[in-house]
């Protein structure tokens, strides 16, 4: 029998410590009333390679040290160009690049200074459709692959932006759309690469599809046991296992050749709109959704975690890993940290 229990976060509290059977599990959390954060509702997260989180909001971009809070939109010095953002991906070199609702995407750039440093030199470089390949100012995703090419999921098509490589230095990009590509969809919303540099790419509307660089393979609620074509999250795990978070058709699971799903009628889902998902180190698989918060499965055992205190519905938008195993959590309350062996520093 699979296991379901209750953990309550009660929130407003900077430091949490809740008992569930004995149980000790350590929260955390960071909001406009306790910290330097713009805005509660965080859209997305990212880590970078010194540790650092990056976190994007209504009210631009934020990062986040472990102690202070840098902000990085119009009314401060650090000015984004733009204030929505809605995706976040960091590079090898440890580059900021940003997606944002209506405006492009941007590159944060420190080009003469050290960018732990507060009076270190930036630069934003932004790219758009008046000066870019980039095909619609909305960027939903972007994905970095293993050979550092860019894959940019627009509301009019998949940009590839390539990685300079090409002798001259010079950017070269190139776009897919429905109507000249295996893409089944203009409208892409998540990407992600597995360990042999294939993208998987969630369309909203159009279903799954895999693109090797050459050859596509389409999967959606005709050809396959895909339960929704409207796609809004994916992840990859450690067994190169594909897990599809989708908007009314709850979660699925592909591992290339077999489905699984998992919905509010068979499992221990409360939600059908699965928003976020992310792996943790012991490959378990963490779900955040639109209205029932968040949730963790680790092949067997289903566990559900609810906040308190809030009129509001409890929304997981964006989680990711970092490497202490704790969660971080993109809310409409603020940014959420979880670990259940202790928040490690």
């Amino acid at each position: 029998m699979k296991l379901w229990r209750n953990i309550l976060l009660l929130t407003g509290l900077a430091f949490g410590l809740v008992s569930i059977a004995g149980q000790l599990a350590k929260w955390r959390v960071y909001n406009t009333e306790n910290s330097d954060l713009p805005h509660n509702y965080i859209l997305s997260l990212a880590k970078d390679h010194k540790g650092k989180i990056w976190m994007g909001t209504n009210f631009g971009l934020v990062k986040f040290d472990g102690k202070n809070f840098t902000k990085y939109d119009k009314q401060s010095k650090k000015e984004i160009q733009y204030t929505t953002v809605r995706s976040i991906t960091v590079d090898s070199s440890n580059t900021v690049w940003t997606g944002s609702w209506g405006d492009g995407m941007a590159q944060l750039t420190f080009p003469n200074g050290d960018p732990d440093n507060p009076a270190a030199r930036f630069k934003w470089v932004n790219y758009r459709e008046n000066n870019s390949g980039i095909t619609h100012n909305t960027v939903k995703t972007i994905c970095i692959d293993k050979k550092r090419n860019k894959w940019i999921g627009t509301e009019e098509g998949l940009v590839l932006m390539g990685n300079g490589n090409w002798g001259d230095g010079s950017v070269k990009w190139k776009t897919y759309h429905a109507y000249d590509s295996g893409l089944p969809h203009d409208a892409v919303h998540h990407v992600v690469v597995d360990r042999f540099n294939n993208k998987w790419i969630g369309t909203f509307g159009g279903g799954l599809a895999k693109f090797d660089g050459t050859n596509w393979t389409v999967y959606d609620i005709k050809n396959s046991n895909l339960t929704d074509n409207y796609i809004v999250s994916l992840a990859i795990d450690k067994r190169q296992v594909l897990w599809i978070g989708t908007y009314s058709g709850a979660l699925c699971r592909f591992d290339g050749t077999n489905w699984k799903v998992y919905n509010t009628s068979n499992s221990e889902i409360h939600d059908n709109l699965i928003y976020s998902l992310a792996v943790d180190t012991k490959n378990k698989l963490w779900l955040g959704s639109m209205n029932a918060g968040l949730a963790s499965f680790d092949g067997t055992n289903w566990k559900s975690y609810y906040i308190l205190g809030t009129s509001s519905p409890y929304t997981v938008s964006s989680i990711i890993i970092d490497d202490q195993n704790n969660k971080w959590l993109g809310t409409g309350g603020g940014v959420v940290v979880y670990n259940e062996n202790g928040i490690k520093e």
